[in-house]
């Protein structure tokens, strides 16, 4: 290492190397020793970088036609109070399994003095065989007709037996 005494101009403690600097007296009044003049070298122009320009996105906005908005009205309900019906109304009944050792006139006596407990009866309707070795005997089903689809409700919930055959009761397709 170098001395810490040493003179600045003859040495650089940071870098670590020596190098001789000398100055140029400008106040002396000599003409022997000429002034350098600065020398301006001409400095290149910069040579411009090409530039990318990108458009910018241009949007479009559609412009619609403002509809008005929809009025919603709802009817207020009409609540009517209907008594249901058994069965939509209907009042006739399929009587099946009667018994057939009988004569037709003597069972509709007795299918319209069962089901007459259970209201009003309009009609009851045998179906008889024509043609045949049957003819003149019953089917073995009637049809028995309320005046009100209620009474007929009330028949059809019942167990009804007539000479030891227990009667299937159930609604016709249609009234007759």
């Amino acid at each position: 290492m170098t001395d810490s005494k040493t003179d600045s101009k003859t040495s650089n403690s940071f870098l670590n190397y020596k190098s001789n600097i000398t100055s140029w007296d400008y106040d002396s009044d000599s003409d022997d020793e000429p002034v350098p003049e600065p020398v301006l070298e001409p400095v290149p122009e910069p040579v411009p970088e090409p530039v990318l320009t990108v458009p910018e996105p241009v949007l479009k906005l559609k412009t619609w036609a403002k509809l008005p908005e929809p009025v919603l009205t709802v009817p207020e309900p009409v609540l009517t109070v209907t008594k249901p019906k058994p069965n939509n109304g209907i009042r006739t009944l399929m009587v099946k399994n009667l018994p057939r050792d009988t004569t037709p006139e003597k069972l509709t006596n007795e299918l319209r003095s069962i089901f007459k407990g259970f209201g009003p009866i309009k009609d009851v309707y045998i179906p008889i065989n024509r043609d045949g070795q049957y003819a003149g005997t019953i089917k073995g089903f009637a049809k028995v007709q309320f005046h009100d689809a209620d009474h007929s409700a009330k028949a059809v919930s019942q167990s009804i037996t007539i000479r030891k055959n227990k009667l299937a009761i159930e609604y016709a397709k249609e009234d007759r």
